[in-house]
């Protein structure tokens, strides 16, 4: 049976692949007033570029952008290495996110899938039934797409069995939303060019 990858192990494989020929560029540096930019020689897709200013740092990628703020740091790059934990850190670092907040979370095909699962097995013993049925009309109906919202929600509308209905419940109750790929794939962007900047800085000072 296969396993379906984390979003955030699926970020992680996604931004080694298309980042495994970038090197580092830097554009200016002059204390924490920095530009790099991280980009395969031979072109291609995904360069992305690390602007920092005291109290700020801006990512700019390929189709995505995201601006980082906060006070007392100075450095964010001691921000994001002090939290990084040796990983990323999304849900801390969501919280500093002052551009492009509306593209951290988008609709998750995953966390709508765990539901219906959940709920035809809750409803199942008045049921009887209930599961198969979801399963065939939607979890693995060709007739249905689940990747966007839109479709999602005319799957269940469209769901019929007996008496047993489905309600997509309020954003209050229950959030089918995740961290997207692109501020995953920018948070892998934001610690990995970090790294590669410090050993610059290490190397040329030994």
């Amino acid at each position: 049976m296969s396993i379906i990858p984390s979003p955030e192990a699926a970020a992680a494989a996604r931004f080694a692949s298309e980042t495994s020929n970038h090197t580092m560029t830097v554009l200016h540096e002059d204390g924490l007033y920095r530009h790099l930019v991280f980009a395969d020689p031979k072109g291609g897709f995904y360069r992305f570029d690390l602007v920092t200013w005291p109290h700020n740092l801006m990512l700019r990628g390929d189709g995505f952008s995201f601006a980082f703020s906060v006070y007392p740091t100075e450095d964010m790059f001691d921000l994001f290495k002090g939290s990084s934990h040796g990983d990323i850190n999304p849900g801390y670092w969501q919280e500093k996110v002052t551009a492009g907040r509306g593209d951290v979370k988008s609709w998750s095909e995953d966390l709508f899938r765990a539901w219906l699962v959940e709920e035809a097995a809750a409803h199942e013993a008045r049921f009887p039934g209930a599961v198969e049925a979801v399963a065939t009309q939607i979890l693995n109906s060709d007739d249905h797409s689940l990747e966007y919202q839109g479709t999602a929600e005319y799957a269940v509308a469209s769901f019929s069995f007996g008496d047993f209905r489905l309600r997509i419940p309020a954003e209050w109750e229950v959030s089918f939303q995740d961290f997207s790929w692109e501020y995953l794939f920018a948070c892998h962007a934001v610690i990995w060019g970090i790294r590669q900047y410090d050993a610059a800085r290490k190397a040329v000072a030994a």
